[in-house]
């Protein structure tokens, strides 16, 4: 795809929103505004509160809460920057005064607890109940530690995840991650543990990889990265795995970098010392100095503890981990749910759980609403898109850009027939650069359109 016919797609991909824009806004037939509570201001929660506003601007006709325990939000998008210095949390940190100004209310910074779908309210920590006609459902991701003996949510924190931003002022995970890069010695072994299919990105963990091997080049060399994979294979892979020719010395004797597929992990053990070791399912013990494990995601616990997840709070259902929804509207397709959505990384769908597909599900859950209050009939066409920069070397990114369509039996969705949609592999030096930048300014406008800043 060529630099004009990807800012083409850009653009396209925010017309697709905007052209509701011509929808009417005519006098209701009603004498009280609807209530839309959202649990959630990441960037989900947040872009739907934004298109409710653009496309009902009247706060009498719409009233819009969102419940969100964070007072500033830090995208994850960017934060695998933060290792090679490239970026800072205080630059991926977003307070919500726009936000707020723009949907005419104040946000709740508080912890929201549960969902009465029969009374049609949500109730919060301070013992608030908020009520609703609409409610969303944008809480993002969990982490399930049962299927790895040794790792717990307490621990993790020695083999970083580094994916949630905390509530509680306490150092963020990335910021561990890049203190024991940094204290490691000349020659330590890494090993990133890839997280299994679906999983959140970002933080991307093949990003992540490639700014560990950039970091590791230019102030380890001797150190080595070893990515553990249960996946046979992984997106934008060729691309990825040129880069990691070009820079690392991927495939070599001198290999910097190494991906290692279809391997399990059972076990980890951490030992006083701080060396760690992982167990394959194979019975293989692999020793590293720094662990960067990404756990088995799910829907987060608050859609579990509301119900909107089929296999509800027995044992951990690997097939069965996100909330099922309508994929016209994410309506929850649970009994006894009606009238509460779910977008974002938390849904069943077939999309990618990127934060631009986060965007994108806001959007078409923002037009069911206002569909359904206007009662306009039917909806719009849904067509999604997906966009992604990868930062994998110093002034050396790749892209990916894709976009959906609703099925015919409107079941889920289906990836639109398009030439490569990735960056070619034969680009030189100079479009790797061009792609840097354009995944910089991508960042400013993408943040933009989700908070107003």
């Amino acid at each position: 795809m060529s630099s004009m016919n990807r800012r083409k797609f850009i653009k396209q991909s925010v017309v697709v929103a905007s052209a509701l824009l011509t929808m009417p806004i005519e006098v209701f037939a009603q004498s009280v505004a609807k209530k839309v509570v959202i649990v959630g201001g990441g960037v989900a929660g947040a872009t739907v509160a934004r298109y409710l506003r653009e496309f009902i601007p009247q706060v009498a006709l719409v009233e819009i809460t969102i419940i969100e325990p964070k007072r500033t939000y830090t995208t994850p998008f960017g934060t695998n920057e933060i290792l090679t210095n490239m970026r800072t949390l205080e630059a991926l940190t977003v307070e919500y005064t726009e936000l707020e100004k723009y949907i005419g209310s104040k946000i709740v910074h508080q912890k929201a607890l549960s969902i009465d779908n029969v009374n049609k309210h949500v109730l919060v920590a301070d013992g608030t109940q908020y009520p609703y006609d609409y409610c969303i459902v944008a809480t993002g991701i969990d982490f399930e530690y049962s299927d790895v003996v040794g790792l717990t949510s307490q621990n993790n924190a020695e083999v970083p995840h580094a994916y949630d931003m905390y509530n509680d002022g306490s150092t963020e995970q990335i910021e561990i991650l890049k203190t024991q890069l940094s204290n490691m010695e000349n020659g330590s072994h890494v090993v990133l543990v890839a997280p299994k299919n679906s999983y959140r990105c970002p933080p991307a963990p093949y990003e992540r990889a490639s700014q560990i091997a950039q970091f590791i080049k230019e102030h380890k060399p001797n150190s080595t990265l070893t990515i553990i994979d249960s996946k046979s294979s992984f997106a934008k892979q060729d691309s990825f795995e040129k880069a990691w020719s070009e820079l690392y010395g991927y495939q070599t004797n001198n290999a910097l970098i190494r991906w290692r597929a279809e391997t399990f992990i059972d076990q980890i053990e951490i030992s006083e010392a701080g060396k760690k070791y992982l167990i394959t399912d194979e019975a293989d013990r692999i020793e590293a100095d720094v662990v960067s494990y990404m756990p088995t995601m799910k829907a987060s616990k608050f859609t579990y503890d509301a119900g909107l997840v089929q296999s509800g709070m027995g044992a951990f259902d690997m097939a069965q981990r996100w909330c099922p929804i309508n994929p016209e509207t994410f309506e929850s397709t649970m009994a006894g749910k009606q009238g509460i959505y779910v977008i974002g990384d938390s849904s069943r769908t077939s999309l990618p759980k990127s934060g631009y597909m986060a965007n994108s599900q806001a959007k078409v859950c923002a037009i069911a609403i206002v569909s359904a209050i206007k009662g306009l009939t039917p909806l719009p066409e849904s067509v999604v898109t997906n966009g992604c920069y990868s930062f994998v070397g110093k002034e050396y990114a790749i892209s990916i850009f894709q976009k959906f369509k609703l099925n015919s039996d409107k079941s889920d969705y289906t990836l639109i027939p398009q030439n490569r949609g990735t960056s070619p592999l034969e680009a030189d030096a100079l479009w790797r650069k061009k792609e840097a930048e354009q995944g910089h300014a991508w960042y400013a406008n993408f943040r933009r359109d989700c908070f107003g800043v």
